[in-house]
């Protein structure tokens, strides 16, 4: 285990009066339920179809808004080339979604303070930290090192928790009502009522990654509308970055560009945190365009190392390399190398051998290797043959990455510094002015909290503010 690992299994029997080599699921439920032995027997189950009117599950199969719902968290897509895309996270969505649910009781509020103790760690206001769960964890916050400690042992077990409620085993977190999985349907039926509710602005949403969306073309107006939106389901969205340009092929894998720092400031008055971080960069996600020749090639323009041309390969039986190159067309010289190795496409006639997976004693191509011969990465390195390493095969990447991105926009725009269109100016989706058209007349986007809803009065069986505006009944 990794030092990390240990030093919060230590702070988890602290916390929790066990000793270190009880199990982290021992810990957790010692820690929420104390000697509780069936806490089960006080949990709270949900019909969510009282909350989410028409939704149903039956015999494993969910079904809301006319759209089957995975046990895994809503996932969905509209490939395309797209710009000023804004990429709105839920925070600590599945954690939240069983705080709402109050699915362990009387419990819930300990699992509570465990999210918010990280919480406040994270943002360290570790005043308010020591105070919580007791004051049990005053002592690992006396620094920043040791607010980390802290800070990752709280993670595991809050990560632990939404596992254990849908665990096919039984357990102190599991209730045997609950074969629905209702902490993480909860967070899905919320981003498909969320995605109704911004395509009915007007607006496209590109990708939901269960408890993300991207916008593109986003306004403050509808990433505020979003945020005020996941507010009445008890989520709370942080505005993750926003992609200056984007391409997303399937629901798992797009390359994109992080908008700047000036940019935001002028649109936002803020800067997402990515945007900080990563100003002007580069991000892909899934492994077609994160590959490292074809992400510094075609994107950051980075210079190719070494470490950029082998390929990581790993099997659940076994690897072999076939040095068949001067053997006859049935010969075969298999050299094993495990079940994981790293591996450079090697071109004809320089002694790379066909890279093969065993399976009950016959040989298959390994996943990606077929019509190349192949090293291992090591020998490569050490005897000095990098000038054979077979760059046709990472050409072959770069094209087909090309090739993939051009279906759906102009590949050399895309990669290029041109401004996005100027699309929300020319379509203007909802007729976006100086008043959102989803807020009140006069300006708002409701009523509460503000001055002149204090005095009110009656015209013609309509609430009237002292500014003269009609008021949202409460």
């Amino acid at each position: 285990a990794r030092k990390q690992d240990f030093i919060a299994r230590l702070i988890l029997a602290d916390m929790s009066g066990l000793t270190p080599n009880d199990t982290t699921q021992m810990h957790t439920a010692k820690i929420i339920f104390g000697n509780d032995k069936t806490p089960q027997d006080k949990f709270v189950y949900t019909d969510l179809s009282k909350e989410f009117p028409g939704y149903t599950y039956s015999n494993g199969k969910s079904m809301y808004r006319g759209i089957e719902v995975g046990e895994g968290g809503r996932v969905y897509a509209e490939p395309g080339m797209y710009s000023n895309v804004a990429l709105l996270d839920v925070e600590s969505m599945h954690p939240n979604s069983a705080i709402v649910l109050n699915v362990f009781g009387p419990y819930t509020k300990n699992f509570k303070e465990l999210l918010d103790a990280r919480i406040a760690i994270k943002h360290k206001d570790y005043d308010t930290a020591r105070e919580m769960l007791g004051g049990i964890l005053k002592n690992y916050l006396t620094n920043d090192g040791d607010s980390g400690a802290l800070s990752y042992a709280l993670k595991i077990v809050i990560n632990i928790v939404y596992g254990l409620t849908s665990a096919k085993f039984e357990n102190k977190f599991k209730d045997p009502r609950n074969k629905d999985n209702i902490v993480a349907k909860r967070g899905a039926l919320f981003m498909i009522d969320l995605q109704h509710a911004v395509q009915e602005k007007g607006f496209t949403v590109a990708h939901i990654k269960t408890d993300s969306i991207k916008i593109p073309n986003a306004t403050p107006e509808i990433i505020a509308f979003a945020m005020e939106f996941a507010k009445k389901y008890g989520y709370s969205f942080k505005h993750e970055a926003t992609y200056d340009k984007m391409c997303l092929v399937n629901d798992a894998v797009y390359i994109a560009r992080y908008s700047t720092v000036e940019k935001c400031e002028k649109l936002y008055g803020y800067v997402p945190g990515d945007i900080k971080d990563h100003p002007g960069e580069w991000t892909a996600t899934g492994a077609q365009f994160a590959q490292p020749y074809v992400f510094k090639t075609l994107f950051s323009h980075e210079s190719i190392g070494f470490e950029d041309l082998f390929e990581t390969k790993s099997v659940t039986s076994a690897l072999y390399l076939d040095m068949n190159e001067n053997l006859g067309e049935e010969e075969h010289d298999y050299h094993f190398v495990g079940k994981t190795g790293a591996f450079c496409p090697i071109i004809e006639g320089k002694g790379g051998g066909l890279l093969c997976r065993e399976k009950d004693g016959k040989y298959y191509a390994a996943t990606g290797s077929k019509g190349y011969r192949w090293l291992e990465a090591e020998m490569v390195k050490s005897l000095g043959l990098e000038e054979f390493i077979d760059r046709g095969y990472y050409n072959s990447l770069v094209d087909d990455a090309v090739t993939d991105i051009s279906k759906y926009g102009d590949f050399e725009w895309l990669v290029s510094d041109s401004p996005a269109p100027e699309e929300i100016e020319d379509s203007n989706p909802i007729g976006f002015d100086d008043v959102p058209p989803w807020n009140l007349p006069c300006g708002r986007f409701d009523c509460q909290g503000c001055p002149h809803w204090q005095n009110t009065h009656e015209e013609n069986e309509k609430l009237i503010c002292n500014a003269g505006y009609e008021c949202l009944p409460f």
